[in-house]
């Protein structure tokens, strides 16, 4: 097993599914790439493999929340003056199915 691949594996630990973002979730998205990495085929390049590294030190960063800790927000509402959870609330696929059937 490749050593970018149990730190993908990792990443993914820290990253769980949102059930609320079904076909939009970036972990959904980050675990349909587990069969690249788990079965690279001798063609990948070190360029690619490089590519592959970069990505994951970026993944483990944001999974961390080092920006976040090391950029301290003075004001915790997002432009739209909603809270975070109120965001998530309004980016559901739920509320984006009623807004659907509300057009309609």
């Amino acid at each position: 097993m490749s050593s970018q691949y149990r730190q993908f594996l990792k990443i993914l630990e820290k990253w769980p599914l949102d059930k609320n973002k079904q076909g939009r979730d970036i972990a959904e998205h980050l675990r349909s790439l587990l069969p690249i990495l788990q079965q690279p085929d001798r063609s990948t390049t070190a360029e690619q493999m490089e590519h592959i590294n970069k990505q994951n030190d970026a993944l483990n960063r944001l999974s961390k929340n080092i920006y976040f800790s090391t950029y301290k927000r003075e004001h915790h509402s997002t432009a739209t003056g909603l809270s975070a959870n109120q965001c998530s609330q309004v980016l559901s696929s739920e509320f984006l199915q009623y807004l659907k059937e509300q057009k309609d």
